[in-house]
């Protein structure tokens, strides 16, 4: 060998072992069953140092003798036909600890196995663990996902890719079969499939979707689900989402159960014969609408008081609070009789009953139930004062019979006197001295009776006086009594000596006109009536006027018992009142009928309110000189599941007379500037929402302190409500309503007369209310363009809103004719499905593109 060739050979040699030495994975020789060299790594590897490593055996390496023998028989063949040998398995440390090792091996001469066999070894031992711990929760996960009590399913393109058993038995599908299936399938119809196109869009965001929406199984049959979704990869939730599916139809039945029971105790609550009153700490909380008429309240005035205002004096209260309280923390019902106060000062007695309800122990919580006791006590009263009379006569005609046994016979007289008046004052009303229920109920079970046995009619005539209330509520109790008094009077001077003419309480009064020959004779009576009670009174100098409404029922066609002719008089005196009032309306089975149909209604629509059903459609002010959609009313509807969607003309009047009007007029007031705050979130332009106030809603205590607090919990500006109310509602308590317009006014909140032109506006209040706007009432514009009069009132009213500095706007335009009409008489602002139909939020938001103007 050359000196060159030698020198080249010696620098191969450091090149190699600097490779063995730095090598990442190990390196070993072996010949004849034994390690001859090892890089230092692969020492390592096995726990031994470099020197005891070279020279040992290779069975040293292996756990066993019989894994050793193993590897050797299984390699053999391998090696021995020049080819590589892999394996992965575990193997000694010098400490006698396994690990798992990974290697490669290959003869250095397949043809003689005594040249050796060169080994590539690899520590895989931590890769073993994370691909077994991996390979676990791999199954884990699985058998979670094939054993949940929820249906999941991965979808892809808005198809199915996988789905869990549960899922499948969800929709009734059997195992495997929805995989591939378009999620349509769970849709009961296109537009439901249609809305999933927003779903994606709110994935995009990266946040999760939920909702509960009502699905449909494969047998057609619906059943209410709750979805809750998220997108692997957010920038594309088209490529991979995951969805859970829970069946909560028994849930949702279970709370549509529990909203009718509430309906139910609510219906009982505030239409109970007795007052309920709700105390916790001696301060009202909650009270129904009787307790408030008892104390002559207007209603939610007593909410957040405390009860002293029912007492006569601090000592009163006081007294009954000690003895109620010992009873009562007892765990006992307290019952007693108090002499107590209405709102004006007037005093009265009552029963009341109270126990306590709860279990807080830092609050003192109590139900009371008042009962108007006073005539009943004015009776006692009467008659213990009539009984003390009778014994205090008694004792000295009793010790004047001792000298005077002549006078016998006058005592006698004078005592069937007092027992005479004492059972007139049971039967008697103390104020009018009619015959009162008692008394009533006696003559007309004895007049059915006759009628019965000599087949002739009887009349129950059950009169109510109208707005009675305002007259006590206005000008106090003692003349509303005095007209009571008087009214008494007319009522006997228009029947005969056989009737009857009783008074059950407050303004109610009851006529039974016995043998008569028919409806014709009823009539008759009810226009003296009429007529008797249509002249003024004037009582304290003061003009009053007291019109009656009139229900009719005739034995036997309208009942044959006492109690169904009452109830059923009592029905139409109702219709009467619903007919405008002052008026008389015979019972007919319809109105029975109707009566229930309101009850239904009126109960389903407390339901509607609690449950979502009630929707806003939006209609948009049109400025045709701007040309541009200058506002929208909310307009409410209701979607009922049973009745499709039902007009506002037929449950807002239901609402307005049971004073559901307040919280539904107040979610409508919520949920518009609610919309308009989305509108604004999604660029549309900043416009005013425009909406109705009932008169009810107008007149209750608190209405500036609600639109105070939804403007502030929606973070809507106030510039950006129109409140729109009717020109009559605006005539009631000319004080009170300038008082609220002006504060309305103050914080920034637009005003707008609806239905203007309607009402019996005084100018000079009008000059005076701080008025934004006048709607010109859709009546006059209906036939513009034929009635020469509607022409002329809208001509006057928008030169009276262009004279006051006031927006005029003209309602219910659907034709090019009118809007010319209107145009041409100087009204440039305009509402109606000429511009557009009230529509849905979302077909709504199409409005503020310029379109909308034709």
């Amino acid at each position: 060998m050359t000196a060159a060739a030698g020198k080249t050979a010696t620098q191969a040699l450091v090149e190699l072992r600097a490779i063995l030495e730095n090598a990442t994975v190990g390196i070993l020789f072996s010949r004849n069953r034994k390690l001859v060299q090892a890089n230092p790594l692969c020492a390592e590897m096995f726990g031994y140092r470099h020197d005891e490593f070279i020279g040992l055996a290779g069975q040293d390496l292996y756990p066993s003798a019989d894994d050793y023998a193993a590897i050797g028989r299984e390699a053999g063949p391998v090696l021995a036909a020049g080819k590589a040998y892999q394996a992965e398995i575990q193997m000694r440390r010098k400490d006698g600890s396994l690990f798992w090792c990974r290697f490669s091996a290959k003869s250095v001469d397949p043809r003689n196995s005594y040249t050796g066999t060169i080994w590539i070894m690899e520590d895989v031992t931590w890769d073993r663990l994370m691909r077994d711990a991996l390979e676990q929760s791999t199954a884990e996960l699985g058998a979670i996902f094939d054993a949940a009590l929820i249906g999941i399913t991965v979808l892809r393109e808005r198809r199915i890719v996988r789905c869990n058993p549960r899922f499948e038995e969800l929709f009734g599908y059997g195992p495997g079969a929805m995989a591939g299936q378009s999620i349509r399938v769970t849709f009961r119809s296109e537009e439901e499939f249609a809305t999933t196109a927003a779903v994606y869009h709110e994935l995009r965001d990266g946040s999760p979707h939920r909702r509960e929406q009502v699905l449909v199984r494969q047998d057609g049959r619906p059943f209410w689900a709750r979805i809750s979704g998220r997108a692997f990869d957010a920038a594309r939730p088209d490529g991979g989402s995951v969805w859970l599916v829970e069946d909560i139809t028994d849930e949702r039945e279970a709370e549509a159960k529990i909203r009718h029971a509430l309906a139910e105790q609510e219906m009982i609550f505030d239409n109970a014969a007795v007052g309920i009153l709700f105390v916790r700490n001696r301060h009202v909380q909650r009270c129904n609408r009787r307790l408030e008429e008892i104390f002559g309240w207007r209603a939610g005035e007593l909410v957040g008081r405390s009860t002293r205002v029912f007492f006569v004096g601090e000592n009163d209260y006081l007294v009954l609070g000690t003895q109620a309280y010992d009873v009562i923390l007892r765990g006992l019902v307290f019952i007693g009789e108090q002499r107590v106060v209405k709102k004006d000062g007037t005093p009265f007695w009552v029963r009341l009953t109270g126990r306590r309800v709860g279990g807080d122990s830092h609050n003192f919580d109590v139900i009371w139930i008042f009962e108007d006791i006073t005539e009943r006590r004015q009776a006692q009263e009467d008659l213990m004062r009539t009984r003390d009379e009778l014994e205090v006569r008694v004792v000295e005609r009793t010790a004047e019979l001792a000298t005077a046994n002549a006078q016998l016979q006058g005592e006698i007289f004078e005592r069937m006197q007092a027992e005479q008046r004492i059972w007139h004052v049971a039967h008697h009303d103390a104020l009018t001295g009619l015959p009162n229920r008692a008394l009533l109920l006696d003559r007309l079970g004895q007049g059915l009776m006759q009628a019965a046995r000599y087949d002739s009619r009887v009349a129950v005539l059950f009169l109510d006086l109208d707005r009675f209330k305002s007259v006590n509520d206005t000008l106090g109790h003692h003349i509303g009594d005095e007209l009571l008094k008087h009214v008494a009077d007319r009522l006997r001077a228009v029947v005969r000596a056989v009737d009857t003419v009783s008074r059950l309480g407050g303004d109610e009064f009851v006529i039974v006109l016995q043998e008569i020959a028919g409806p014709d004779d009823a009539t008759l009576v009810a226009e003296k009536i009429l007529n008797a009670l249509a002249c003024a009174l004037c009582i304290d100098g003061h003009e009053l006027r007291a019109t009656p409404s009139i229900g009719i029922s005739i034995y036997p066609e309208d009942g044959a018992d006492v109690y169904a002719l009452m109830k059923n008089a009592d029905t139409a005196m109702y219709h009467a009142k619903d007919q405008g009032r002052n008026n008389f309306q015979f019972f007919t089975p319809r109105m029975n009928t109707e009566a229930e149909r309101f009850f239904k209604l009126e109960h389903r629509l407390r339901g509607a309110i609690d449950g979502g059903q009630l929707r806003l459609h939006y209609q948009p002010l049109v400025d045709l000189h701007g040309k541009v959609v200058c506002g929208m009313e909310a307009l409410v509807r209701w979607q009922d599941p049973e009745q499709g969607m039902i007009a506002p003309g037929e449950f807002i009047p239901i609402a307005e007379e049971t004073g559901l009007i307040l919280p539904l007029g107040a979610w409508v007031l919520a949920e518009a500037l609610q919309q308009n705050r989305r509108w604004q979130e999604a660029g549309r332009p900043l416009l005013p929402v425009s909406v109705n106030l009932s008169p009810r809603q107008f007149r209750q205590a608190d209405l500036v302190d609600t639109v105070r607090a939804i403007l502030a919990d929606t973070g809507q500006p106030a510039a950006l409500l129109e409140l729109e109310i009717t020109e009559s509602t605006l005539m009631h308590d000319m004080d009170e309503t300038l008082a609220k317009l002006e504060a309305l006014s103050r914080m920034g909140v637009r005003l707008a007369i609806d239905d203007f032109g309607t009402g019996y506006s005084s100018l000079a209040y009008l000059k005076r209310f701080p008025v934004d706007k006048l709607k010109i009432d859709q009546s006059f514009v209906r036939d513009l363009t034929t009635d020469k009069d509607d022409a002329a009132i809208v001509a006057a009213i928008v030169g009276l809103a262009r004279s006051l500095a006031i927006d005029v706007l003209a309602e219910g335009v659907e034709s090019d004719a009118q809007l010319a009409v209107l145009t041409g008489l100087g009204c440039g602002k305009f509402q109606g499905y000429y511009f557009s139909r009230p529509l849905p939020p979302q077909q709504a938001d199409s409005l503020f593109q310029p379109q909308v103007l034709r």
